[in-house]
C-alpha cells in the first residue's frame, strides 16, 4: 500500500496518519527484502561473464603461441580449449 494522496501533496509527515506511515515503511522493506534476494543472482551472473571473459583471454593468448612454443609447454594446439577452461590433466 503506498501513502495517501494528502500526505504525498502536503510533504509534511505531521499531517500523515501513523498508519500510512507504517504502510510506507512495510512497502520499503519489502521493495529491500526483495532487492536482497535478488543480489546473488545478480553476483552469479558478474561470475559468469567474468568467467568468460577469462576463458577468451585464455584462448587468445595460448593462439598466439606456435606450434613449437605450445610443444615446449607440452600442449598441442587442440588442448588449448581444454586449458583455458581449467580441465587439462597433462
Amino acid at each position: 500500500m503506498r501513502p495517501s494522496l494528502s500526505c504525498i501533496a502536503t510533504s509534511e509527515l505531521s499531517q500523515c496518519t501513523t498508519l500510512t506511515y507504517i504502510h510506507f515503511n512495510d512497502d520499503a522493506r519489502a521493495r529491500a527484502e526483495s532487492n536482497y534476494r535478488r543480489l546473488p543472482m545478480l553476483l552469479s551472473l558478474i561470475r559468469m561473464i567474468q568467467a568468460f571473459r577469462d576463458y577468451q583471454r585464455n584462448v587468445a593468448e595460448l593462439s598466439q603461441l606456435s606450434d613449437r612454443e605450445l610443444a615446449d609447454i607440452g600442449l598441442d594446439r587442440s588442448d588449448i580449449p581444454r586449458v583455458a577452461a581449467g580441465q587439462y590433466q597433462g
